[in-house]
Formats: structure tokens, C-alpha cells, sequence
């Protein structure tokens, strides 16, 4: 099985710390809309290797998908169906702003098979907000969560940032309390990430404010998990906490590095040894559907050692390293030799399980996860060599 990917690239304000591609002219929609069902006609015409793949996710991501009208995902869902095997149950999940929903909206959205939403919440105090240049209240937030639910959605996701400017933990506590009371069944919890090209860059540099320092934001991190564990959600991926059966089966085909293919400006495709992306300009992707041509600005094809790499990062920070599919998909044991060294002295310190089947990472690993990521890494390509 394989996911989908759609490109939703409207925003109605776009926000300090955003690096996605996303526009804010909305006056574009119908337009993108109709080029998306074309994109999908010619990708299926000229792409014969997806022929005898079935697809069980469907991932709306943006910008903010739920800008569009209830119509024009329909279109784009029945497009789908009509060009690819979809399986008889899949995740279709919609990313939506609390402010652009509401309960009749959402209803329609479950009646057209929509069955996951992810709300990009990010706080629910109200001064964070206004940093972060969300358009939404706490009020919104929770009113659109509980829409969520009245509306018939059990597969529901709020996402939530911390190591914010002056946050204490007192404050990202209550963050979490708050979520937690409302009963969501699975939290996104995003480390502020300070990307070059975004306000919110040009403001740190500038010294304007000042972001919690690393001790504290993995204090943050600390308080996150144990919080969240305790209240019973799994601790599935570095950021993702969900409660059994509500991990997201879309996102969980990138982190076990497994196919999809993406539609919309800038979205990526991974098949096999080949990655692909689309060109992130609007003007540009419109430009390319209108004269039949797929909106392709660049590939590559991955070379064993790359291939490797990337397994054994998305595997530490997720689930963990499956040595069996290890072994199959690159013909050699992952556990061996001077690796085989590494990882019994990780797992002294502390910092990974590791059985018969899977190396993982502990609570105390995950606040490390790249540099064990790295030190792997080199290991291997010693090996490789």
C-alpha cells in the first residue's frame, strides 16, 4: 500500500515561522483546483510503474487546505478514485485552521470520506498565538475541536509548538493539560524551528526576541513526553503521540520509507530508488498543467549508501529500526561487528532497546535523535566501504 499526497498551497495570512510554500491570494483556487484534476490525468498516463499499486492514505497538507469549498475536495477525491486503486478503508486526512471550519462544514467533510482531521492549533494561549500570527483564539481552537467531534470525527489531530520566546514551563504545561482534557487522540508536538526566509528569522537575528536556550527547550521536550505518556498517549514518533490505533498511517509511510506520490506545487514523491518534487511556484505549476506537462523541477535517484542512511534516521525516530526489512530491502544485518559495539554501548547508557526484531530508541534517546542518527550513520558507511 501507498499514500497520496495533495499540496493545498493557500493561506488566508501566512505565519512568522512557516517555510512551507503557501500563498495568501486566494482569488487562485478554482483555478489550482482544476489543475490539480489535470496533474492527476496526466501523471496517470505518463507514470505506468504506479499501475499495479492500491493506495490506503490520502494526506491534504498546506497552506491551509480548509480553505477549499467541500466541492472541490470531492472533485479531487472522485479524481483519485477514478485514476488509482484506492483500498476499501483509507486514512483521508485534511489539515484544517480552526477559523476556516465550522460544524456544517466539517459535517460535510465526513460525508464525503473524509475521516482524519489535523488541527493546526499550535497554542492555546492567547498571546502565543498572536506571536505566532494565527488567526484563530483559544476560544476557536476548542470550539473547533469540540466541532470536530460533534461532527462525527474520532480520528482527530491537534498540533501544538513549543520553545517559544519567554515560554515557561508552567505555560507549555498548561498547553498540554489543556489538550489532554480534551480528549484528542493524537497530539503533533513541534520543537519552533527558526528556518532562514521567514519573519520569524530576521526577527531572532535581529535580536527582537530571544528563543528559550537548548537546555530549556529539552526541558520542554522532557516535560512533553512525560506528560503525554503518562496520560496514556504512545510515543510513536519523535513529535507524534497518539492513543492506540490513532497513529496517522500516511505519515507512518514516510518514517517506514515507503512509497507515495505528491500532486500540488512543491509536493514530493519517493518511489523505490526515486525521489521527485514539484516545481514550488504557483504561476509556474499552472503554467506546466495548462501545456499537458507534469510539473517536475527536479529528481534523483538514490544510491544504496543514501538509501541506508535515510532508513536508519526515519526508523530511529519513529517506531525503530526493523531489522528484518533492514536485511531484505539492503542484503546485510544491521546488527554486526563494530555497529553491533555501538549499540550494546548505546543500550548500556541508556539510549536504545534493541531485541531480535527492532533497535529503538528510549525516552532518553529521543532527546538525541540525530546525533545517534549520525553516529550510526558513520558506522554504517564504514561498513558499506
Amino acid at each position: 500500500m501507498s499514500g497520496i499526497y495533495i499540496h493545498i498551497p493557500f493561506c488566508e495570512r501566512k505565519c512568522i515561522y512557516c517555510d512551507f510554500y503557501s500563498i495568501e491570494n486566494l482569488d487562485l483556487i478554482d483555478l489550482f483546483v482544476n489543475s490539480i484534476l489535470q496533474e492527476i490525468k496526466i501523471f496517470k498516463s505518463e507514470s505506468d510503474f504506479v499501475g499495479g499499486t492500491c493506495f490506503d492514505t490520502i494526506y491534504f497538507g498546506g497552506g491551509t487546505p480548509s480553505l477549499l469549498k467541500v466541492s472541490q475536495f470531492e472533485k479531487i477525491l472522485n479524481a483519485l478514485y477514478e485514476n488509482f486503486c484506492i483500498s476499501d478503508n483509507p486514512e483521508i486526512t485534511v489539515e484544517a485552521n480552526p477559523g476556516t471550519v465550522d460544524k456544517e462544514k466539517l459535517s460535510k467533510f465526513k460525508c464525503i470520506g473524509i475521516n482524519r482531521l489535523s488541527l493546526g492549533v499550535q497554542s492555546f494561549l492567547d498571546d502565543e498565538l498572536k506571536f505566532l500570527g494565527r488567526i484563530h483564539t483559544s476560544e476557536d481552537a476548542i470550539r473547533c475541536i469540540e466541532f470536530a467531534f460533534e461532527s462525527g470525527f474520532e480520528n482527530v489531530n491537534v498540533d501544538l509548538i513549543f520553545g517559544l520566546p519567554e515560554q515557561s514551563e508552567e505555560r507549555w504545561r498548561e498547553n498540554l493539560f489543556t489538550v489532554i482534557k480534551l480528549n484528542v487522540p493524537h497530539i503533533s508536538a513541534y520543537n519552533l524551528i527558526v528556518e532562514k526566509g521567514t519573519p520569524l528569522y530576521e526577527i531572532v537575528r535581529s535580536g527582537e526576541v530571544k528563543l528559550p536556550s537548548d537546555d530549556e527547550q529539552a526541558g520542554l521536550y522532557e516535560i512533553t513526553m512525560e506528560l503525554l505518556e503518562n496520560a496514556g498517549y504512545i510515543h510513536y514518533e519523535v513529535s507524534n503521540y497518539a492513543r492506540s490505533g490513532f497513529e496517522c498511517r500516511h505519515n507512518l509511510k514516510y518514517w517506514r520509507y515507503e512509497s507515495y506520490v505528491g500532486f500540488g506545487p512543491s509536493a514530493h514523491s519517493f518511489w523505490d530508488n526515486r525521489r521527485w518534487w514539484n516545481v514550488a511556484n504557483l504561476g509556474k505549476y499552472l503554467n506546466l498543467i495548462a501545456q499537458g506537462k507534469l510539473p517536475i523541477a527536479n529528481f534523483e535517484i538514490l544510491s544504496d549508501e543514501k538509501m541506508v542512511e535515510e532508513f536508519i534516521y526515519l526508523g530511529l525516530r519513529s517506531t525503530g529500526i526493523d531489522l528484518k526489512k533492514f536485511k531484505e530491502r539492503f542484503a546485510f544485518d544491521f546488527i554486526d561487528g563494530e555497529i553491533k559495539e555501538k549499540l550494546v554501548e548505546m543500550k548500556k547508557n541508556g539510549y536504545i532497546e534493541m531485541d531480535d526484531f527492532k533497535v529503538r530508541l528510549t525516552r532518553k534517546g529521543f532527546s538525541v535523535c540525530d546525533e545517534i542518527a549520525v553516529n550510526l550513520v558513520s558506522k554504517i558507511k564504514y561498513v558499506l566501504k
